[in-house]
């Protein structure tokens, strides 16, 4: 029986999430699937997933482990999904390729570029969807125009290329600059901001692409592959945080409590990957999460919502939180 659109779409995907973050300590979860197919439109059950998995085992040879140390999904070995590519898959490509205009310069979305295209020729997809209009049926959530953005592909090749970048960077809070010389491993965007992090002199360190200029570079070259603990100490810092600002903050239970104006929102919205939902009385919520203290951690999940959330715990958390409401309101 010959396996359906859908099906496939799926298969594609599990794949890559598997695949693409090996170094990602915990993840994929059999929640982490279901909530990233939901994410791209494919909301299926539990059941549905398992067989799925069961497929991409048993049909397609695929080296799938149950990690039960970090409770996730991981090859055993590398592993590629070869599928036939239909005209219908190779437009949900381009749609992808599209959403990665910003590394537009970076020579290895230059080669992709270029494979789209001989395959759309293949299939004739030009003639077929002579109107294709991405910028018009999807809005996409990156600003072409943001801070930093033309030192995407400068940075993305650095790390591809495994070579030391150089640059000036200005902290918001300060008044001078620094030179800095950095092995980059990976670029992280949040909330239409792009970071670059990687190591200095041995330390993990993040950067604002914002904040950088006169970026160069080097000869310098270093091993990556000696280095896959920095991976994980990177997965698993930003784990239990919010944003990226999170090296250096410990992970700790919060308890957050919504009145019934936003129980749903939030319930939908899932403030955090760990967060746990308790109702009660009047239509309100309790809110419960392992997460990272961090600035953005507060302004994103607390100050947000205003009247609407109350902090229940930790008590150090509750008078920050009263501190900043009180300098609020004596600025009126």
């Amino acid at each position: 029986m010959p396996v359906n659109k859908n099906a496939y779409l799926r298969y594609i995907h599990i794949h890559s999430q598997i695949k693409r973050n090996k170094y990602k300590y915990g993840y994929p979860t059999k929640q982490d699937l279901l909530w990233s197919l939901e994410d791209e439109g494919m909301k299926v059950s539990g059941a549905t997933l398992e067989k799925d998995l069961a497929f991409l085992r048993y049909q397609r040879a695929a080296p799938i482990i149950y990690d039960a140390e970090q409770k996730c999904y991981r090859y055993e070995y590398n592993w590629e999904f070869d599928i036939p590519l239909t005209p219908e898959v190779i437009r949900m490509i381009r749609m992808l390729v599209h959403k990665l205009q910003p590394f537009g310069e970076a020579q290895e979305f230059k080669v992709i570029k270029d494979s789209i295209d001989q395959v759309s020729e293949h299939f004739s997809l030009s003639q077929r969807h002579s109107d294709d209009n991405f910028n018009k049926y999807i809005l996409f959530e990156y600003t072409k125009g943001f801070a930093g953005r033309h030192h995407l592909p400068v940075i993305y090749d650095a790390i591809f290329e495994s070579r030391e970048i150089e640059f000036t960077h200005c902290r918001f809070d300060a008044e001078e600059s620094t030179r800095r010389v950095l092995r980059p491993y990976i670029l992280k965007e949040h909330r239409n901001r792009w970071y670059v992090i990687g190591k200095e002199q041995g330390e993990s360190r993040i950067f604002g692409l914002d904040r950088i200029s006169e970026l160069a570079v080097t000869d310098n070259y270093f091993a990556k592959e000696k280095d896959d603990e920095f991976y994980d100490e990177v997965f698993k810092v930003l784990y239990d945080s919010v944003g990226v600002m999170a090296f250096g903050y410990p992970s700790e239970e919060v308890v957050l409590e919504f009145d019934k104006s936003q129980a749903a929102y939030v319930e939908t919205l899932m403030l955090h990957r760990s967060q746990e939902i308790t109702h009660l009385k009047e239509g309100r919520i309790s809110v419960t999460m392992k997460v990272k203290v961090n600035r953005e951690f507060i302004m994103e999940c607390i100050l947000r919502f205003g009247e609407h959330v109350k902090v229940i715990k930790p008590a150090y958390l509750v008078d920050k939180v009263k501190e900043i409401h009180k300098k609020s309101l004596e600025r009126y």
